[in-house]
């Protein structure tokens, strides 16, 4: 089914940074619970993977990589539905008693306010991720520093995680309305039909007609919920969905390509390098099973 790995730092009373790392062959839905007897923020920012955030009470929420989502929650319990492929996600937790702390004479967004406030009523909401977020989560994950001043470094750059979001919340009061939108659902059925078929995807025309949406609004839509238009989507699922099939070691490279949709095994080599680095089968032989290792890249 898959692996999961979880680092935890925590950030002094009632607030800690998760970094989740994960890689599943088939959809896998994970139950969380977080151990505290108050109401919570969460922000997750994944680097990439895509998955359903669950929350009750609150909007089901989309993640992926290019994205963050922010939830106030009265129950800290969720369920995070993964597609087949490798997660890599960093996750922020404040209780409200430790945001009050932090935002003490601050001003910020009426949901925010409303949640430090004490009012229960739950909040869900998606953006896109600036290469200013990108950054702070790399500066959290990786440097320098040891002991005490890791653990300053480390809250520090959370703060200032939280910050960049919540200032990015202040411009956009109207994103948990935005992230249900038509048009967004309309696109995460594009998603779904797109990861059902990677093999033999529909055309960029035939797609947009099955969701009801023009091509180029379609596209439109993909850029904000994925951080890229539709084809350029499907070549990184399918190449995310190929490591998978790669690491089980039960197939050829060239049958890993043609089960992704590559008629040639030499434009599946490009692209898998392109992506990520280093050919499949060099790419297998640090991450996979053990098997087929002899043959050509």
């Amino acid at each position: 089914m898959g692996w999961a790995n979880v680092g935890f730092r925590p950030l002094g009373q009632g607030a800690f940074v998760l970094e989740t790392q994960s890689r599943f062959h088939v959809p896998v839905t994970v139950g969380t619970r977080i151990l505290f007897d108050e109401p919570i923020l969460a922000l997750r920012l994944p680097s990439s993977g895509c998955a359903r955030i669950r929350h009750p009470g609150n909007p089901t929420l989309e993640e992926s990589a290019g994205t963050y989502n922010i939830s106030l929650v009265a129950d800290p319990a969720c369920l995070i539905d993964h597609q087949p492929g490798t997660h890599d996600t960093l996750t922020a937790v404040y209780t409200v008693g430790r945001l009050r702390t932090m935002l003490d004479g601050q001003r910020t967004s009426g949901p925010i306010r409303r949640f430090l406030d004490g009012h229960s009523d739950n909040f869900g909401a998606a953006g896109r991720a600036s290469a200013t977020l990108h950054r702070i989560a790399a500066q959290i994950r990786t440097h320098p520093y040891e002991g005490v001043m890791a653990s300053l470094y480390v809250q520090g750059k959370a703060c200032e995680l939280m910050a960049e979001v919540l200032t990015d919340l202040a411009g956009e009061e109207k994103l948990a309305t935005r992230t249900l939108s038509a048009d967004r659902r309309r696109a995460l059925a594009a998603r779904d039909i797109l990861m059902a078929n990677l093999a033999a995807p529909p055309s960029i025309s035939d797609l947009a007609r099955q969701v009801e949406l023009s091509q180029r609004r379609l596209n439109e839509v993909f850029h904000d919920l994925f951080g890229a238009g539709v084809f350029v989507c499907l070549t990184q699922w399918r190449l995310d969905h190929a490591c998978d099939l790669l690491a089980r070691g039960d197939l050829l490279v060239k049958q890993v390509a043609h089960r992704m949709g590559y008629a040639h095994l030499s434009n599946f080599t490009h692209a898998f390098t392109r992506r990520f680095g280093t050919p499949p089968t060099k790419w297998r032989s640090k991450n996979g099973s053990g098997r087929h290792f002899g043959e050509s890249p």
